[in-house]
């Protein structure tokens, strides 16, 4: 078993290092310094960043990573290209190895919870580490009886309908027989299907859609978190679709970012093409685990690959609703993000939210149109 982290991460290594031999393993500890990486980054003719190994990767049957680093603003004034060859590239041939191999591989959440990214997020690092690892000791075998429970009933339906009361009322076509389970583990149909790759904390069912299908209007609930961006929080994501595209699309607060990289996504970018519904009941409102909080739904725009579709795009974006209405084929599923069956009362109303947010209308060149008037699209 290899555990690679970052330096800041070393007090957690120590302890998988510790646990790995209390079971019989065979621990191998990679350590990036921080400091050393970003000095190498600044030497003349270094197009490569050290990691693991690929030939070790290739002697390892499981491999644990603890993310970083944790000064990763200092990242931003690289040059993309730099970026790219830098950790890209070397992500690839790592890849390449494991795929080889086979090797089971777990990504630990825990050490991107540091003060830089909460100071960047404006919330309590404490707090946030707290749930984050609670959410991480949510035991696999919960997870896994949410996920075959929620699959079970989506494997009979074709048509699902959400709703909720902040103006959401959106009616998609799940593609069948194709989904993806997130529980914590990778067991043999993951491995068989070649995701060798799973996040810690996790939970989720995600489902390609029929493209094509969509109608409707979706408002998201939940913040969308992304480190790397500016702003680093979006909210109020609202999307309407018409003839299973996207149309037009404003945000209550943080727009920017998504306003230029979906214009610049390419072909696909405006197809809503999977849905994941959340199973982790300690991730509920944890920065960074939207899409794996019990009592949510997640709708995908783009390229849906990693959910087990087909949809090639260079443009992917997750957006959250909590709490939603769910019909399956007309029938009520989830009443307020759980099953109707241990739901109170009745389906809340749809009156739609007014919001002040600036609309961008899709326009006929599939680029954002700017401004604060909402606009018609003629095709």
């Amino acid at each position: 078993m290899t555990i690679e982290t970052w330096s800041h991460g070393l007090p957690w290594a120590r302890a998988l290092v510790l646990e790995a031999r209390r079971r019989g393993a065979e621990p191998a500890l990679v350590v990036e310094d921080e400091e050393a990486f970003f000095r190498s980054l600044a030497l003349p003719g270094v197009r490569t960043v050290p990691g693991a190994s690929p030939a070790l990767v290739e002697r390892s049957d499981a491999y644990v990573y603890l993310p970083g680093p944790e000064a990763f603003p200092r990242l931003f004034g690289l040059a993309p290209q730099d970026l790219q060859t830098a950790v890209v590239r070397h992500g690839l041939s790592w890849w390449r190895a494991a795929r080889r191999r086979g090797v089971r591989v777990a990504r630990l959440t825990i050490t991107s919870v540091t003060p830089t990214a909460a100071a960047r997020y404006g919330i309590d690092l404490d707090s946030w580490r707290r749930r984050v690892l609670q959410a991480s000791l949510v035991p696999p075998a919960r997870l896994s009886g949410a996920a075959e429970r929620v699959v079970r009933r989506l494997s009979r339906a074709r048509r699902v309908r959400l709703r909720h009361a902040n103006g959401t009322d959106l009616s998609v076509e799940l593609r069948s027989g194709s989904w993806v389970v997130e529980d914590g583990r990778i067991d043999r149909a993951d491995r068989r299907a070649g995701r060798l790759w799973t996040q810690i904390p996790t939970g989720l069912v995600a489902v390609p859609l029929v493209e094509g299908v969509a109608e409707g209007v979706w408002e998201s609930n939940r913040p969308t978190y992304e480190r790397f961006q500016e702003p680093p929080v979006a909210a109020g994501s609202r999307f309407v679709f018409r003839g299973g595209r996207l149309r037009e699309y404003s945000f209550e607060r943080g727009g920017q970012t998504f306003a230029e990289v979906y214009a610049s996504g390419g072909r696909g970018r405006d197809v809503p093409s999977a849905l994941t519904f959340g199973l982790n009941p300690a991730a509920v409102g944890v920065p960074e685990l939207e899409e794996v909080a019990a009592e949510t739904v997640g709708l995908w725009l783009g390229d849906n690959r990693s959910a087990g579709g087909r949809h090639r795009s260079r443009f992917s974006y997750l957006s959250a609703l909590g709490e939603p209405d769910v019909e399956l084929d007309g029938r009520p599923w989830w009443i307020r993000g759980r099953p109707s069956s241990h739901a109170r009362g009745r389906p809340r109303p749809t009156t739609p939210r007014r919001t002040a947010a600036a609309k961008r209308t899709v326009g006929a060149a599939g680029r954002p149109v700017r401004g604060g008037a909402e606009r018609s699209v003629r095709r």
